[in-house]
């Protein structure tokens, strides 16, 4: 095999550093956000409320999780 049919180029160890960091820093949030999504529906269900409105706020949190989130921990009846 020539040098120009070689298809295989090795990866300088520096340019691999800022993959992983990038692979830890994805992982790190998309954990955080699944952990806060359980969460939030725990947190629906363990609250007193008739079936109607937790299916309501479930929902809610399903189907529009960034603003269901929010809104569960802001206006939460107590």
């Amino acid at each position: 095999m020539t040098e120009q049919g070689n298809l295989l180029h090795p990866i300088a160890a520096a340019d691999l550093a800022p993959t992983l960091t990038g692979i830890a820093f994805w992982t790190v949030l998309i954990a955080a956000y699944v952990a806060l999504f359980v969460a939030t529906i725990v947190s629906v269900c363990r609250t007193p409320l008739d079936a109607r409105a937790r299916t309501r706020w479930i929902w809610l949190v399903v189907l529009a999780p960034g603003i269901g989130i929010v809104l569960w921990f802001v206006k939460r009846p107590s």
